[in-house]
């Protein structure tokens, strides 16, 4: 999957440019910028106590032994506070991770969980 997209990307921009030339309609290559970025990305949301937690995450090139990488981001809306979790396989796995972070911190700074110890 992971090759997939960078080597569909590359046909639907050669397919384009040698049926068109080199004028490239900005709809269409913004287009195709959304949808490359809704494939590689993942945004949303979820509640917890009644907390707003935002997640994300996003693709990255690593190195030639690792290609492709994904980091993911979870804040607390109302506090602000965030996490991050770096270099995993999958949106899913940054996401789920960056998340537990937050909750663990919110928790230790007594915002989740109930009452922060003195």
């Amino acid at each position: 999957m992971r090759l997939h997209l960078p080597i569909t990307v590359l046909i639907l921009l050669t397919v384009t440019m040698a049926t068109r030339g080199f004028d490239l309609d900005p709809a269409m290559v913004s287009t195709v910028v959304n949808i490359v970025k809704s494939l590689v990305n993942e945004e949303g949301q979820i509640t917890v106590e009644g907390r707003t937690i935002q997640y994300k995450a996003k693709g990255r090139v690593h190195s030639l032994k690792e290609p492709w990488v994904y980091d993911g981001t979870a804040w607390d809306v109302m506090s602000g506070i965030s996490e991050k979790a770096k270099h995993y396989k999958s949106k899913q796995g940054a996401i789920e991770h960056a998340t537990l972070k937050l909750l663990e911190r919110l928790k230790r700074d007594g915002l989740l969980g109930g009452r922060k110890e003195l």
